[in-house]
């Protein structure tokens, strides 16, 4: 549940209208789909090998710090903070707010703002008190959105000769030439399949790490993908290649052509039940980083520290969930170019976190290996290379926010050059969290 969780969040539902606008037919959306599901499959493989033989809380940090050493490692957790997770987080929980919107006048209890400063700190007190309760809460939010989700699909199939063909819908802006459509495609279909390391964020509290976490990879990818091409199935068969373009609301406008005014509600509530999941799994998983990177010396050490009573990593989950309070108060609806830079910082450690597996067979032989990875080692080379070309991608399509990223890259450098001496003399390892 944490990775279909992490996976299936906002995007499923806009993110197919922008891949359309990108590329001239439907099979041309299918098909970098299904490219992205091999990335992300590739990545799982290749993680799960990481994720057995280091299951400790703080995953990619781990990897990368054992294979490249601090300082990349705190710039990786240095950008998860900054950027990534927290701006991801603000920004999911003001689209939950703008969906609730749809329903109720938010003017008289302060407007969208106020709503998505609620969602964050009842989730941040939520995952305060336990994996346990956390993990609950984002079993039955992952359930909600994959029975919506699966109805979508199924309906399309019940009424597939009752649609008829595709509303008349104006052509999309001038298409690029393939190549830089496909690079333009490629961006939002990583993003929607990102999300799948969640697991082994938190590797080192589940229980029996060999058999589960290759096992819950490979089945949470093969979950998401059938979703995901379904539901682009859906898409295609009843807007069209450019209905899905014109639209703004993809999903939404799939079911009111299906079911009428209902439709477009239920899809509506299904988008919003998905969000909240994706705000519940970053402050779930992510703070599993911040915890690590204390007990190593490279962060404040009061983020290391275990609650006495709920057993979690209660400083570092806090410090997540008001920071990212902080950057949507700051910011508020400005914060679409960190999402837009996402894919830029998440991408490049995505590749040195899968490069590692290189590093650790050279220089840890005879270490124990519960899985290896599958097609070792031309599938970890395959996931390397397709993060590789996902950066070149967001640089080419986003060039802005990929400045930003890099920007945030340089000041975590000089961070860590000015603070890391005294973090490490201050360090003071407590136990793992349960």
């Amino acid at each position: 549940m944490i990775v279909v969780g992490g996976i299936i969040g906002g995007g499923i539902f806009f993110t197919p209208a922008q891949v359309a606008r990108t590329l001239p037919t439907g099979g041309w959306v299918l098909a970098i789909w299904v490219v992205g599901g091999f990335v992300a499959l590739a990545g799982a493989l290749t993680f799960a090998e990481l994720g057995a033989m280091l299951p400790d809380a703080g995953g990619p940090f781990v990897y990368i710090r054992g294979a490249f050493g601090d300082g990349a490692a705190f710039v990786y957790g240095w950008m998860i903070l900054s950027t990534i997770a927290s701006g991801a987080a603000a920004a999911v929980a003001l689209a939950f707010a703008n969906y609730v919107g749809r329903f109720f006048d938010l003017v008289p209890v302060g407007g969208p703002t106020v709503v998505a400063v609620a969602v964050l700190l009842i989730l941040t007190a939520t995952n305060y008190r336990g994996l346990k309760l956390g993990a609950a809460v984002q079993n039955t939010l992952v359930m909600s959105k994959l029975v919506a989700l699966a109805a979508l699909i199924l309906g399309v199939i019940v009424l597939w000769g009752r649609t008829g063909a595709p509303a008349s819908a104006p052509s999309a802006d001038k298409l690029p030439p393939l190549a830089a459509g496909l690079a333009a495609a490629f961006v939002p279909v990583l993003f929607s399949v990102g999300g799948w390391e969640n697991l082994n964020m938190v590797a080192g509290e589940v229980r029996d790490p060999a058999r589960l976490i290759p096992r819950a990879l490979a089945l949470g990818i093969a979950i998401v993908m059938v979703c995901y091409l379904g539901v682009n199935v859906a898409y295609l068969h009843v807007l069209g290649r450019n209905g899905m373009a014109a639209s703004s609301s993809v999903a939404a406008d799939t079911a009111i052509r299906m079911a009428g005014s209902l439709g477009g509600t239920l899809i509506t509530i299904a988008a919003m039940v998905s969000i909240l999941g994706l705000v519940n799994v970053v402050l779930l998983a992510t703070p599993r980083i911040f915890y690590a990177m204390a007990n190593a010396g490279l962060f404040f050490p009061a983020a290391a520290r275990i609650h006495p009573r709920f057993g979690t990593p209660h400083i570092s989950i806090a410090m997540l969930g008001l920071w990212s309070v902080a950057i949507l108060l700051l910011a508020q609806s400005r914060l679409d170019w960190l999402l837009s830079g996402e894919v830029f910082a998440d991408w490049i450690f995505f590749g040195l976190s899968a490069a590692s597996v290189f590093v650790f067979r050279r220089t840890m032989p005879d270490a124990s290996r519960p899985y290896r990875a599958w097609g070792y080692p031309l599938v970890p080379l395959f996931f390397v290379a397709a993060s590789v070309a996902a950066v070149l991608s967001a640089v080419f399509s986003a060039p802005i926010p990929s400045a930003f990223g890099a920007a945030s890259v340089l000041a975590g450098v000089i961070v860590y050059a000015l603070y890391a001496p005294r973090w490490r003399a201050r360090a003071t390892p407590e136990p793992h969290s349960r």
